[in-house]
């Protein structure tokens, strides 16, 4: 089954003053990223968003409350992305799990070329995509979250009659 959004939990990770992100180089460049991608069948967003970082960095995280969510609709965008199928990023603060230290694996996605910590007073000078440095600055600034709301830790109906 395809669905016409695809959903992407994604990990914002934030230590000692910089960002983990992961560095791709291509045809166009170095660009980076947050860890992340599209979620699996049977797992949920805080699942995926966990495993995407094990895949992307070889570290474990804690998956904490939504930061912020990023949603790419190719109808309504930059024109930066011509080719880009409509996403959705959830994108949640993480915290490394402790003893566990990023690295590069050993099968890399095609085109990863490192995992590196970016200090944040230097986002500007770095290609992120998508372009969410200054939400990701005003986040670390304010620490505001969202809750998430799962279905299997509300009451049943049952229980509220």
């Amino acid at each position: 089954m395809t669905y016409h959004i695809r959903v992407r939990p994604t990990a914002l990770i934030i230590q000692n003053g910089s960002i983990l992100l992961i560095e791709y180089t291509d045809e166009h460049g170095v660009h980076y990223n947050l860890p992340g991608g599209g979620a699996e069948p049977g797992e949920t967003l805080a699942e995926g968003a966990a495993r995407e970082v094990l895949e992307e960095t070889c570290a474990e995280a804690e998956v904490g409350p939504i930061a912020f969510v990023y949603e790419m609709a190719p109808h309504r965008q930059s024109g930066d992305h011509p080719n880009s199928p409509h996403n959705l990023s959830i994108i949640f603060e993480c915290t490394l799990k402790e003893g566990s230290v990023p690295r590069l694996p050993d099968q890399p996605d095609p085109k990863q070329s490192a995992v590196k910590w970016i200090p944040l007073s230097e986002l500007d000078s770095i290609v992120l995509y998508p372009n969410i440095s200054g939400h990701i600055r005003r986040f670390v600034n304010r620490r505001a979250t969202m809750e998430l709301i799962e279905d299997h830790e509300l009451d049943s109906y049952a229980q509220t009659k």
